[in-house]
């Protein structure tokens, strides 16, 4: 019991200390008059922060659900989303992850956790590489013949322990570089989070903070920039069934707070048919890209090991980029 307490304790130490506005050194001169007006930090502001494919959700499931995942993080696509999730593997886990993104960018990511027998040890990837661009210049608007490609990368070590039999943390640091085509960022960051079975039912509520760290600054001396943390608040529980059985519902509801954004809500529904057969669907609000999304998963079981397949899509609604379409394979040992 005591120790349950100290680790909500420091997760509200920690939340207040991100919920608090930044030191002024910290921020552009956007930012300032924003905060000057009041309480503004939560207001838009679309790419004030570096690595900006930090913002898009890996994994099939988790994006057919709206992203909607934090307090069901139940597999190894939780490495993503919240690390404490990783306390549910008992064994070894993997998945491989594939986003087929705006203007032909792609986004690869990868993920490997197992049961040390003293917490679950974890290891993510993502590449993300955008299209082939034509290099100009003032003197050749129209192209000087050479093409050019921006894009990055990010390797993470997580750790998640169960403290008690309903309650999990964990942990994440990673490294990350973005080329920037004549220019390069290199930054480490991290992220933590919770998840806890509350008794009631089989509701469980989960908290992550995500994207945490310091300003970053390209190589050739440029203007330094924020990262884009997110702060999340989640729930999550069978509405219909018990989870595991031969068909169950499960509903999630996240709410997210984007620095350099703006809160966004999620909703996301589960239902698997014979443990076999998943049919999900998400919505988010106050986004301006995407805000529904459908998918669908498979898993099959053959000699104690678990196979799993999933694929979502999302509308677009400016209609002017390709809708964002994305598949996963993975399982479990």
């Amino acid at each position: 019991m005591k120790k349950g307490f100290l680790v909500w304790c420091l997760i509200l130490t920690v939340l207040v200390g991100l919920l608090a506005p930044p030191a002024r050194a910290d921020l552009t001169e956007y930012t300032r008059m924003e905060i000057d007006k009041g309480w503004g930090l939560w207001k838009k502001r679309v790419g004030q922060s570096a690595f900006p494919f930090l913002k898009i959700g890996q994994g099939a499931r988790a994006e057919a659900l709206g992203g909607a995942y934090t307090a069901i993080a139940d597999d190894i696509n939780t490495a993503f989303w919240n690390p404490a999730g990783l306390g549910h593997i008992e064994k070894a886990a993997y998945t491989v992850n594939y986003t087929s993104w705006l203007t032909n960018s792609k986004l690869f990511s990868g993920a490997v956790a197992f049961d040390a027998g003293f917490g679950v040890i974890g290891f993510s990837a993502i590449s993300f590489r955008t299209e082939d661009f034509a290099i100009t210049t003032p003197t050749a608007p129209y192209g000087t013949g050479e093409m050019g490609r921006a894009g990055d990368i990010a390797i993470a070590a997580l750790f998640a322990k169960r403290i008690t039999e309903k309650l999990m943390i964990g942990g994440q640091v990673r490294w990350m570089q973005e080329d920037l085509y004549l220019d390069k960022m290199s930054k480490i960051d991290y992220s933590i989070g919770t998840h806890f079975y509350t008794g009631f039912k089989s509701t469980r509520l989960a908290m992550g903070f995500r994207n945490l760290g310091g300003n970053a600054q390209a190589t050739q001396g440029g203007e330094e920039v924020i990262m884009p943390a997110v702060f999340n608040v989640a729930g999550a529980m069978e509405i219909l069934g018990k989870k595991g059985g031969p068909a169950y519902t499960t509903l999630s509801a996240e709410y997210s707070f984007i620095v350099d954004y703006a809160q966004v809500a999620r909703v996301g529904v589960e239902t698997w048919l014979n443990n076999m057969l998943a049919l999900r669907a998400g919505y988010r609000s106050n986004t301006e890209l995407e805000n529904w999304s459908v998918g669908v998963g498979l898993k099959h079981k053959v000699k104690g090991k678990t196979f799993m397949i999933d694929a979502s899509y999302h509308n677009n609604r400016e209609k002017v980029f390709n809708q964002p379409f994305r598949l996963t394979f993975g399982g479990s040992l």
